[in-house]
Order: C-alpha cells, then structure tokens, then sequence
C-alpha cells in the first residue's frame, strides 16, 4: 500500500472491493491549522457511477488507518458507549452498517 499525494489529501491505495463497477478505497486526509498539522483521519471511500456521473459514499474512520481495524475495534466501543453515552454509540452503530454495506459491494 504505497501513498500518493493529490492536492491537500493523501490517498492511501487499498482497493477494498470492485464488485458491482465500483471501487472503495482509503483516503487520508491531513488536519492542518494555521499551516501547522495536527494529525491525520482516514475515510472508506465508494466510488461508482450513477446515469453517467461519479458518485462518491464516505464513511468516516476517524483514527482507523483500514477498514478492517474499524470493523475490529467498533463493536468493543459501541458496547462501552452504551453504558455512557447512548446516542453517540447508535451514530457509531450506523457508521459500523455503512461500513459492512460498502465492503459487501452495496
């Protein structure tokens, strides 16, 4: 998995899934302030084509560098939210079905 650079965002190449003519891949994406970087987060990109124009579905994997990590560690966090603070892990649960939604190819 090898970095490029395409203007403020570092796509990390990682085809996850090509069934149905569309591609997921990781983005990173750099969090700079004030021309300092604070870190970086990283998105599930879908890419497809919908009546002749590309479309785009992101999930959201914050500090998850790969799909699968959060597909690992999200279940464990949802269940420690629910204890504490319930809306924030449904927003979690939604995120955890997007992401098993893309890598199944819908």
């Amino acid at each position: 998995m090898r970095p490029t650079l395409d203007g403020d965002k570092l796509l990390v190449v990682s085809i996850l899934n090509t069934t149905k003519k569309c591609t997921i891949y990781i983005r990173a994406i750099k969090i700079e302030r004030d021309g300092e970087q604070y870190g970086t987060y990283y998105q599930a990109v879908r890419s497809y084509r919908e009546q002749g124009k590309v479309k785009q579905e992101v999930v959201h994997l914050g500090e998850h560098s790969t799909a699968e990590t959060a597909l690992e560690s999200w279940p464990q966090e949802i269940k420690e939210l629910e204890r504490t603070r319930p809306k924030q892990a449904e927003k979690l649960q939604q995120k955890l079905d997007r992401l098993r939604e893309l890598m199944e190819g819908g």
